[in-house]
């Protein structure tokens, strides 16, 4: 990475709460880093329909649970995932996208045993890469309410019966649909230093780490300069930002330091 690149600021428009492995290899690199959250993730005041998905999975009523990101983790865990004593037993497979919500998974349940894709830390990557089940399995789906269709429908095509379940909702801190505080529902703990859209300068170099934080995005317009350079987590993120009208300057197939440095020495 060169010396210039090494003074500009990266933005991840992310929660600090959900500082990681990204974060900490950020660190280690010498690159300086910010958080703007653009989005957050909250709970459902009525989630007996997820307590009642991880009753089944303790009693192992699904071949495969499918985590998509930290906060199905967390989503999962407030619903009573590995507090079970009762039926402690995980499902056969755990898939996981990659190493963030592995953690995340170990950090709150102590499964270390996962499997992920090779390449692309993405939905993507799970359905190029995760093997078709061996005649009739079930499969527990949970995501975000907003989540898109596709791993769903690339799952039932391989022959997984796959039950789909809204986990938690993302909703907007920006713009006309952001709705009104709501601590307690809160996925995250509310901790850390968040910057402003105002904040952002011509300088920084912006990291879009989701579809939903790329729609947020899109409507800060007015209201945020345009940065040095916009980066975007996986192709979906990158696509949602093109069909917004909102460029992107590259494309991180895996959320490390070294995709970071790679996409800045370009």
């Amino acid at each position: 990475m060169s010396g210039a690149s090494t003074r500009r600021r990266l933005v991840l428009t992310r929660d600090p709460a959900a500082a990681g492995r990204l974060e900490a290899q950020l660190g280690e690199a010498g690159i300086e880093f910010a958080h703007l959250p653009l989005t957050e993730q909250r709970a459902f005041d009525d989630d007996a329909d997820l307590r009642c998905a991880v009753t089944m999975l303790h009693r192992g009523h699904y071949e495969a649970l499918v985590l998509t990101s930290a906060n199905t983790v967390r989503a999962l865990c407030r619903a009573g995932f590995g507090r079970d004593s009762a039926h402690p037993a995980a499902p056969a497979r755990i898939v996981v996208t990659g190493a963030g919500t592995a953690h995340a998974l170990h950090q709150l349940t102590g499964i270390t045993e996962t499997w992920h894709p090779a390449g692309e830390a993405s939905a993507v990557g799970i359905l190029q890469e995760l093997p078709a089940p061996r005649g009739t399995s079930r499969l527990l789906l949970p995501q975000s309410a907003q989540a898109r269709s596709e791993l769903h429908t690339g799952l039932t095509e391989r022959g997984w019966q796959v039950d789909q379940i809204s986990a938690y909702c993302t909703v907007p801190l920006y713009g006309p649909e952001a709705p009104g505080p709501r601590p307690r529902q809160r996925l995250l703990p509310d901790e850390g230093v968040a910057r402003e859209p105002g904040e952002i300068t011509a300088e920084d170099v912006v990291l879009i780490t989701s579809s939903s934080a790329a729609q947020v995005w899109a409507q800060l317009r007015g209201i945020r300069p345009r940065p040095y350079r916009v980066l975007a987590i996986g192709a979906p993120t990158a696509a949602t930002l093109q069909a917004l009208g909102e460029p992107v300057d590259a494309v991180l197939p895996t959320p490390t330091a070294q995709g970071v440095q790679t996409a800045l020495s370009c």
